[in-house]
C-alpha cells in the first residue's frame, strides 16, 4: 500500500519537476559546440574508465564537466571526496523519504544551465531521474528505459560498458551539426 502512495507522489513529483522547469530552450549539441556538460550516476559505474573518457573530453573539445554520483545506501562510504563545483556527491540521507533530493548542491546543480546533461544510470534511480526532469540543461541524453516518464531529448541503447556508451555518445554526437 505505501509502495503504491509513495509511486503515485513520485510520479506527481517529476510531472511537477517538468512544469518548473518550464520550457526550456532544447538545442542539440554535440561535443564541438558545447562549452558545459553534466554526467549524474550511481554508484555502480566503473569510475576509472569513465574517468579517463571524461579526461580526454575535456581536452580534445574543451569542455567544463560537472559530475554528480548518487549512492543509494543512508551515508556516503568511508574514502569519497568533499563536494566540490565540479563534483557533487549525495546518498540517501539527503533525499527525502520518497527520493527526491533535498540538498543545497542538488538544487544549484539542477539550476544550472549546462549545455549537456548525461545520465549514466542503467537501472531506474528516483533521485537520478528526478535530477535529468528537472535540470535546465539544453540537451538530455540518457539510455533507453522501460520507464514511461523518460526526461531526455537524446536516448542510446545502453550496453553495460560505460566506456562505449560514450563513444558511441560522441559518433552520434559528432553527427549532429
Amino acid at each position: 500500500m505505501f509502495g503504491y502512495i509513495k509511486n503515485i507522489i513520485k510520479n506527481k513529483c517529476l510531472k511537477d519537476a517538468a512544469v518548473r522547469t518550464g520550457r526550456r530552450r532544447e538545442v542539440a549539441y554535440n561535443f564541438e559546440t558545447a562549452k558545459t556538460m553534466s554526467v549524474i550516476y550511481p554508484f555502480n559505474i566503473n569510475m576509472s574508465g569513465i574517468m579517463n573518457v571524461l579526461k580526454n573530453i575535456t581536452k580534445q573539445y574543451d569542455i567544463e564537466i560537472v559530475l554528480v554520483m548518487y549512492f543509494p545506501q543512508e551515508k556516503l562510504p568511508e574514502g569519497v571526496g568533499e563536494n566540490s563545483p565540479s563534483q557533487i556527491f549525495f546518498s540517501n540521507n539527503e533525499c527525502n523519504w520518497f527520493g527526491k533530493p533535498k540538498t543545497a548542491a542538488i538544487n544549484s546543480f539542477i539550476n544550472t544551465k549546462f549545455n549537456i546533461l548525461v545520465d549514466l544510470s542503467i537501472k531506474v534511480w528516483f533521485p537520478l531521474q528526478y535530477i535529468a526532469t528537472a535540470s535546465h540543461a539544453d540537451f538530455k541524453i540518457g539510455r533507453i528505459n522501460s520507464e514511461t516518464n523518460n526526461p531526455y531529448d537524446f536516448v542510446l541503447a545502453g550496453s553495460a560498458d560505460d566506456e562505449r556508451f560514450f563513444k558511441d555518445l560522441e559518433t552520434y554526437l559528432c553527427k549532429i551539426k
